[in-house]
């Protein structure tokens, strides 16, 4: 009796967990049932939570939305979530989401280079003496001054000057040979006497032995090369002179910026010794050779000097701008680039935000200009598309490898389910 009876215990034990284990799935196919019947609660980031009433998720404190009864937790997730993010207001202030709308707007491309400002080739002068001779005196004496056309520049004998002079009143006498005085008179203007010191030579026909050299030109002496009492030769320079009512600024451009620079078109100067203050000019001249250690091509605009307030060898920034016509801009933050994956967020209903893939053209400042993927009107996140961008990686279980507004990295890989993701 007692080895029956030992028997019959496993049966027993048996027939009881048969009898839970059945219970338990009529339960579950229950609840499930109620659960399809009446909808359910699920967190956007954590779809696998099903909840049978509002409230929180346990394990990201997001708010959980309420599903359809006829739609299953997958299909949910497939469907509805796989491109989608939900944000509560409060989310959205933490995350510091803003958004924009996307419109039109013109295509104004912007160049910056350094440069400097220099002496207009063709009005810098010099002076030199024009024969042998001594510097008697010297009436611009100072560097720096400026000098008129016609004002005396410095005393000089020279005992050729003397011999010039007196060939001319030679040749005046003989009056029958013109060919003469014609070849006298012009040595005389060669050595730098004016019409007015040789129709006063003619008169008084008295030889000066010393000569007054009147400037040729207007401008500001650069450099004074000589002292008085200095004997020079022909050819020895005296003055360095520059009319500086006109300057030339030359700007370094990098050779993949220079599709943005055009001769005749306007440029703005922003100059160290006046901040604050903004400069405008014209492109005269696009230098014909790239250096080829800095790989930059010098380019040359004109500015007024405003009476003497722009000064040669100033330092400054130049700005080109080239209009391109009308397109779509959005700021650069708001687009997210990870790989050959290049998504932009956009509001999709309260608190969701959408991602779209787009195509994106060149940088105009701090904003992309939008190929394809958006349309105008289209509300999106200006500012949080990152940390939004984040949380759907983690939903999905991505790796997320973005970069914020950048361009998109050389080196991928393919990640198990065939997405493209960065190559850690």
């Amino acid at each position: 009796m007692k080895i029956v009876r030992y028997l019959f215990i496993p049966l027993i034990a048996i027939a009881l967990i048969v009898s839970g284990c059945s219970k338990s799935e009529e339960s579950g196919k229950h609840e499930h049932e109620l659960v399809k019947k009446d909808g359910y609660w699920t967190c956007t980031m954590h779809p696998q939570v099903h909840m049978d009433k509002p409230g929180s998720c346990p394990i990201c404190g997001m708010d959980l939305i309420k599903k359809v009864a006829d739609e299953t937790p997958e299909a949910v997730n497939d469907k509805d979530m796989a491109n989608m993010v939900t944000l509560s207001g409060k989310k959205q202030v933490l995350a510091n989401v803003s958004t924009v709308y996307v419109k039109k707007e013109n295509l104004q491309e912007q160049v910056t280079a350094y440069s400097f400002l220099d002496f207009v080739e063709n009005n810098s002068k010099t002076i030199s003496a024009r024969f042998n001779g001594r510097i008697e005196k010297l009436l611009v004496d100072k560097t720096g001054d400026y000098v008129k056309k016609g004002q005396p520049l410095f005393e000089i004998y020279s005992p050729d000057l003397v011999q010039a002079q007196n060939e001319y009143l030679i040749a005046l006498n003989n009056s029958q040979n013109s060919s003469l005085q014609k070849a006298a008179k012009k040595k005389l203007e060669i050595f730098g006497l004016t019409q007015d010191q040789i129709q006063t030579l003619e008169k008084t026909k008295e030889i000066n032995l010393t000569l007054t050299y009147f400037s040729p030109f207007s401008g500001t002496v650069i450099e004074k090369k000589v002292q008085e009492g200095v004997y020079v030769n022909e050819g020895t320079a005296i003055y360095d002179m520059a009319e500086l009512s006109t300057l030339w600024n030359i700007a370094e451009v990098y050779e993949n910026n220079l599709s943005n620079v055009k001769v005749g078109s306007p440029v703005k100067l922003h100059l160290r010794a006046y901040p604050g203050e903004e400069f405008n000019g014209r492109v005269t001249f696009i230098y014909p050779v790239i250096n080829s250690q800095t790989r930059t091509v010098k380019v040359r605009s004109e500015f007024a000097s405003l009476g003497g307030k722009l000064k040669p060898q100033m330092y400054g920034e130049t700005i080109f701008n080239s209009a391109g016509g009308q397109g779509l801009l959005v700021p650069a933050d708001a687009v997210i680039i990870a790989g050959k994956r290049t998504v932009v967020w956009a509001k999709a209903g309260d608190g969701m935000f959408e991602a779209r893939t787009v195509q994106i053209g060149n940088r105009f400042g701090d904003k992309y200009q939008i190929l394809s993927g958006l349309n105008e009107g289209d509300e999106i996140a200006a500012t949080g598309g990152f940390l939004i961008d984040s949380e759907s990686q983690l939903k999905t279980g991505m790796p997320t490898g973005h970069q914020h507004g950048g361009s998109a990295p050389t080196q991928q890989k393919k990640t198990s389910d065939g997405m493209e993701g960065m190559k850690m």
